[in-house]
């Protein structure tokens, strides 16, 4: 890559989410030299000035670059500009999610996004992984809560169950609970009534969607199942057909490597969000089961929901801050004998204040720590945050995010919930 002006250009820093990441970049401890972009130059220029607790001096070297998705030029000057593009502006099937990746893609510029809808990932995927490899240019959709914990910690627990059992060891199930407090901004409720055009997409089919390679997955599309990391019951999760899909992104990826620490030809990928017992499990999973069933044949409530939650809009600072996330992943070998668990928490918003974290640490893992990535993603494309060099991130969102990841052998753990406390 030639010589660039900024280590991250922030596409969209005018939006909730994006405001939330401005803020977060230019109070990083690194300093990593940045610039807000988007179609408004007066409308960045007001976020700058809105930043809380920055010195005169630091705002005064935060650059802004005027660039809109449907202008190529532009486009792919800002990729011209930065080492990675952060994107925050969704719906990315809307408001041009795939043209901001492709210009960093053929300009050889990094590229993190929020987006949870797999139809703008799987044309990023397919169209653009040989571009990127072409120009060395390492692109990560979906870095926020889609999909970064859960792939995360599924890639943590198996590279544990390697230490333990050797290199060889094949992976059976990696089996993921969760429980959270958070909320929903408008752009998240813009990005799933656009996701309702797609019925296939919204519902548990398809988990090799982004993946390169077809592999064995079985559907676990459940009301009810034990999550023995948390000793009780878990329903299914909303969040599921998107994480699995990205999961196996990293499966695909690794298996076609030949990768030493790949997960094996029958692994798969099993997600479900802790509820307080078994008939809390149904009821919930019926709710949200009957919630896409609704949203995808009856076009009136995405209407609704759009109305009720325009975009650009969010909760405010003190409610995100009551936020948290605890994400529990425990993966066991094929024959059974050996099992890890990789544990992810943090404080404050998932969706919101703790995504920006996410996003933010990821980007600057590829513009700072580039020659610490993973072999595989020195050779560009499209990658996960597991694949980029999961062990880089995960101490990234520790030093500076403050988040706890503890990922220990359990084969011999009776109360797995214990274990991950």
């Amino acid at each position: 890559m030639t010589s660039v002006a900024y280590d991250i250009v922030l596409y969209g820093a005018t939006g909730f989410t994006g405001s939330l990441v401005a803020q977060y970049l230019a109070s990083h401890p690194q300093q990593p030299s940045i610039a807000f972009a988007g179609r408004n130059e007066g409308k960045i220029r007001k976020v700058i000035a809105n930043l809380i607790d920055i010195p005169k001096t630091r705002a005064e070297r935060i650059g802004v670059v005027t660039a809109s998705s449907t202008d190529a030029a532009s486009l792919k000057r800002m990729a011209q500009t930065a080492k990675v593009i952060i994107n925050t502006v969704g719906p990315y099937g809307d408001l041009g999610g795939f043209e901001v990746a492709q210009a960093a893609a053929q300009n050889g510029c990094g590229y993190v996004d929020l987006t949870g809808e797999s139809n703008v990932y799987e044309r990023v995927a397919k169209e653009l992984h040989s571009v990127a490899q072409s120009t060395k240019a390492i692109l990560v959709p979906s870095v926020g809560f889609d999909s970064l914990p859960f792939d995360l910690t599924t890639y943590l627990a198996i590279q544990q169950v390697k230490d333990t059992a050797g290199d060889a060891t094949e992976i059976d199930t990696a089996l993921c609970g969760y429980k959270v407090m958070g909320s929903m901004s408008g752009g998240t409720a813009a990005s799933f009534v656009a996701m309702t055009k797609y019925p296939d997409i919204v519902n548990y089919k398809l988990p090799y969607l982004l993946s390169p390679i077809q592999g064995a997955q079985r559907l676990h599309s459940y009301f009810a199942r034990k999550l023995p990391q948390f000793g009780g019951w878990g329903g299914y999760s909303p969040f599921a057909p998107h994480n699995t899909r990205v999961v196996n992104r990293t499966w695909g990826l690794l298996q076609l490597a030949g990768a030493t620490r790949q997960y094996g030809k029958n692994f798969s990928y099993v997600e479900g969000f802790k509820t307080p017992n078994r008939i809390t499990s149904v009821l919930l999973s019926c709710f949200f089961l009957g919630l896409c069933w609704v949203a995808i044949h009856v076009k009136l409530l995405g209407s609704l929901l759009r109305r009720a939650i325009p975009q650009g809009t969010g909760s405010p600072m003190e409610k995100q801050l009551k936020g948290f996330a605890d994400v529990r992943t425990l993966a066991t070998s094929a024959d059974g004998k050996t099992k890890a668990l990789s544990s992810f928490k943090f404080k404050g918003d998932p969706g919101y204040l703790r995504t920006a974290t996410m996003i933010s640490e990821t980007a600057l893992a590829l513009a700072l720590n580039r020659n610490a990535l993973s072999p595989l993603a020195q050779q560009g494309g499209v990658h996960t945050s597991a694949t980029i060099g999961g062990e880089v991130v995960r101490d990234r969102l520790v030093q500076y995010g403050g988040f706890h990841i503890v990922t220990a052998d359990v084969s011999h753990v009776v109360d797995l919930s214990k274990a991950a406390a």
